[in-house]
């Protein structure tokens, strides 16, 4: 089972959990430093991307519309005893370097990682049929007790989070002069750079002026912008194999897969997760919370003998479509790679786009490309100054 394979069926979504010390109040003041560079969004590009201002000694303010840090790598610290990955879950490259974001020699033992191993259980379903074998060839690891939000809240944050505006929307950006007025709902900055890091929907939610280039403003009109849904099922016991991938049709739809959240977590206790993206999981969304429960255990049921509703105890999900500042999950596997590639370009050598979205085109919706992405983006904007 190859990456893209799963990520069919799987994926990776990718906004953090509120941390009383760090979500009240404005970092910065009001615009009038022209030089700070504007950062919007505090997700996994926004901090990578102050981050790495930050080692370069640049004034920079990162504006976040919600009142917490993270963006889709949101988690759930008290369903289980290991950290329930809402967004952001899987590692998904064969060349993570965390090395930028590590202090001391001893930092890179603090990520712990696990690899799946070729003869974990895997079952794929295709209509009424059912094919049961393993696992094989699948490159993705896992956190193990920790997650992406972790890594950041850890190697990341601490280094920006003086300089993060919580509740602050960005609501208009004026470019049409040397110096960028960003208008929000609460104060307005003053620049002549910005980095923006908000999702694709949430383009549209901007006004700029002048109107974004006409092939910008194509590309973010064209994007299939997938939402995900995920969930999280707790039980008496294990009956289900490590994965179990659904066929979906056409398979330009969605994805939906059910997966042991649980595994290489060191724990004892029975997390089934379920992941969604596109149709299947605008279906789920749209069911209330006991409505949505009863649908899975009945779909469970089938698939194991009735076992689910038999060991039930509890769930939890995540709907991103209803997230105000996510808007989905991430753009579609099957999105033209032209049309990512217009997503990422600069406008008028003010504006930088940085994000799981804003890629060169070969790869995008994942974690590692946020953070690839605001590399790419630094960089870019710091030869211009």
């Amino acid at each position: 089972m190859t990456r893209k394979q799963f990520l069919k069926t799987c994926g990776i979504l990718g906004v953090g959990l509120p941390f009383p010390q760090l979500i009240y109040g404005h970092a910065g003041k009001k615009g009038s430093n022209s030089n700070r560079i504007i950062i919007i969004g505090a997700g996994a590009a926004g901090l990578t991307a102050g981050y790495l201002l930050k080692q370069q000694g640049m004034d920079f303010s990162i504006l976040e519309a919600s009142s917490e840090y993270g963006g889709r790598m949101k988690i759930n610290t008290s369903f289980s005893d290991f950290p329930i990955a809402l967004g952001a879950e899987w590692i998904s490259t064969d060349t993570m370097d965390f090395s930028p974001f590590l202090h001391g020699k001893d930092s890179a033992k603090k990520i712990k990682t696990v690899n799946y191993l070729p003869t974990d259980t895997y079952w794929l379903k295709s209509g009424d049929k059912l094919v049961q074998g393993t696992l094989h060839m699948f490159n993705d690891k896992k956190f193990v007790k920790s997650s992406w939000f972790h890594v950041f809240e850890e190697h990341v944050v601490p280094y920006v989070k003086e300089h993060i505006n919580y509740r602050t929307k960005v609501e208009a950006i004026d470019y049409s002069d040397e110096i960028i007025h960003v208008e929000c709902n609460t104060t307005s900055f003053k620049t002549k750079k910005v980095i923006l890091t908000a999702p694709v929907p949430l383009l549209k939610q901007i006004d700029f002026s002048p109107d974004l280039p006409a092939q910008k403003r194509d590309a973010i009109d064209k994007v299939e912008y997938w939402n995900g849904f995920k969930a999280f099922f707790r039980f008496k016991e294990k009956f289900y194999p490590t994965f179990v991938d659904y066929v979906i049709q056409p398979e330009t739809s969605g994805q939906v897969s059910f997966y042991d959240a649980a595994w290489g977590q060191k724990s004892d206790k029975n997390i089934l997760g379920l992941f969604s993206a596109g149709i299947p999981a605008d279906m789920y969304g749209k069911l209330s919370p006991n409505e949505f429960g009863q649908h899975v255990l009945n779909e469970l049921d089938t698939l194991f003998e009735g076992k689910a509703s038999q060991n039930y105890i509890e769930h939890i999900s995540q709907n991103w479509k209803a997230a105000p500042f996510a808007k989905g999950a991430y753009v579609s596997d099957f999105t033209e790679p032209k049309l990512i590639s217009k997503l990422q370009k600069t406008v008028a050598n003010k504006i930088y786009f940085a994000g799981d979205a804003y890629t060169n085109g070969r790869d995008w919706g994942h974690v590692h490309n946020s953070i690839q992405s605001a590399k790419a983006c630094v960089n870019d904007l710091t030869k211009e100054i």
